[in-house]
């Protein structure tokens, strides 16, 4: 499956290079800030065999750290990255030096205790604060600076022939990688959407799914999706293809803007298939979430050339499964019952949703 989170390192969650140049190009960077480097000592052997344990201990210390800074003072930010097996980068927006100083100095302290538990050995990691003002809203500045300062931090302010000629390097080098971001963010968004409705394809619906998913089994929440299927696409297909896409497109429109602003919709594999993915739903919101879908395509339709209706399934968690496989499956067997029952309706995978409906008109469920 294509990775939804390029910009992410796997071993961390945190940022990795092309994440940091995504913060810059998003202007989370702020007009001024500060960066602080943690970068491995590389005569530690400890270090060098076991990059991978210590990565994951600055993690876990990190997240620690974080929670106590932020108590209370929830607009506080940093944008932690991981920069190689061994180096690490936490940036402070709106901090002076002396504030990212004493926050380095904190952590620090805490990385330094842990990896001694864990029997790494303590004072691995070194610490180097660089400033940045305007320079941090152009990616390939940026870059030059991390990585300048990042030399200047291990060598000093000398500069001998071998130093001056990777100075040199990294400033060509930053240009390449920043054009390198620009293509493969492009690819990747062309690669995870579909031209004729506007929304997310399959492939990111299925690496969203498993990833709220897996959300919500840690957090012990429910969750819920929705498998749409349009009931009349192959009329808008006798009218001609064009006017079948613009169908498509309209009706994606109609979705989206009837989800909440957490939920996730995507166009499936094909025809005028959609799937809905609803965190924090249990099965009673995601009828009714299924349900207002399918009256309001049903009015804002009237209307045009042929109306239409949808046939929803809907899945959730924990009832129908734990994975995102069987949910997928329950979902779907649900759809094609919806079919079988005369389209137009909303039903789970064992039958019409009678039990949370009983209440309600027989006409919404025929």
């Amino acid at each position: 499956m294509l990775n939804q989170n390029f910009c992410l390192d796997k071993t961390t969650g945190f940022l990795n290079l092309f994440g940091l140049i995504k913060a810059v190009t998003t202007e989370k960077l702020g007009d001024h800030g500060c960066v602080v480097f943690f970068y491995g000592d590389n005569s530690s052997p400890f270090l060098s065999n076991y990059s991978l344990e210590c990565a994951k201990i600055f993690r876990s210390t990190f997240d620690t750290y974080l929670q106590t800074w932020q108590a209370g003072n929830q607009e506080r930010r940093v944008f932690p990255a991981r920069i190689s097996n061994q180096d690490f980068v936490l940036i402070y927006p709106g901090r002076t030096r002396a504030e990212a100083a004493e926050l380095a100095s904190q952590l620090k302290a805490q990385i330094s205790a842990n990896l001694e538990k864990a029997g790494f050995g303590g004072h691995i990691y070194h610490d180097y604060i660089m400033s940045y003002g305007e320079e941090g809203k152009d990616p390939t500045a940026f870059l030059r600076l991390l990585f300048l300062s990042q030399i200047n931090s291990t060598h000093g302010e000398e500069e001998g022939e071998f130093v001056s000629s990777i100075k040199s390097l990294i400033v060509n080098l930053s240009e390449h990688i920043y054009q390198s971001y620009g293509l493969l963010s492009q690819a990747h968004s062309l690669a995870l959407s579909d031209d004729i409705s506007g929304l997310p394809n399959h492939r990111a619906a299925e690496s969203i799914l498993e990833e709220k998913l897996n959300k919500s089994i840690e957090a012990q929440e429910p969750f819920s999706i929705l498998f749409i299927d349009g009931d009349n696409l192959k009329q808008y297909n006798h009218l001609s293809y064009q006017r079948g896409n613009l169908m498509i497109r309209h009706l994606a429109e109609l979705l989206a803007g009837q989800l909440r602003k957490n939920d996730f919709l995507a166009r499936w594999f094909s025809g005028d298939e959609f799937l809905a993915v609803l965190p924090g739903a249990d099965r009673q919101e995601a009828f009714r979430i299924g349900e207002r879908l399918r009256s309001v395509v049903e009015t804002a339709t009237k209307h045009w050339p042929i109306p239409v209706t949808i046939s929803i399934g809907m899945a959730s968690y924990p009832e129908d499964g734990s994975s995102m496989e069987e949910l997928l499956r329950k979902a779907e067997e649900a759809n094609f019952l919806a079919k079988s029952r005369g389209k137009n309706q909303v039903c789970e995978a064992k039958g019409a949703f009678d039990r949370l409906t009983s209440a309600l008109p027989r006409r919404q469920m025929s």
